[in-house]
């Protein structure tokens, strides 16, 4: 059996290790916020997320995400201002569907003209 690493010897997990020194947390407290957001992810509510989300100025946990939502808060750089441009663009664009008489439905968008039916 292989000797234990460092990190494992000083903080017993490369996990716990990591947590610390990236995070300023530990495993349980990891745990703890994950159980105080019902274990899913703190956004989309997926279940058992595994990223932690900070703060990238000051680097406070903010809670614990699954990696789609991490990673979109990554992409927009945490800025406030861009996510709401993107959900006002997303608003605007996303087709919808609209009731045009019992059962029927027509495809429209905000920005577009609609789609003609596939009868027509």
């Amino acid at each position: 059996m292989a000797s234990p690493s460092l990190s494992e010897r000083l903080y017993g997990s490369t996990c716990e290790y990591h947590l610390r020194r990236r995070y300023r947390i530990g495993q349980k407290e990891f745990e703890r916020l994950l159980a105080e957001q019902g274990g899913v992810c703190a956004i989309c509510g997926s279940p058992d997320p595994k990223h932690v989300d900070h703060d990238h100025v000051f680097g406070n946990v903010r809670g614990i995400l699954c990696s789609n939502c991490n990673g979109g808060l990554g992409q927009f750089e945490d800025d406030v201002q861009r996510l709401s441009e993107a959900i006002r663009y997303l608003k605007g664009t996303t087709w919808q569907r609209v009731l045009i008489h019992p059962g029927g439905y027509r495809l429209c968008s905000p920005r577009r003209a609609p789609r003609p039916s596939p009868s027509s």
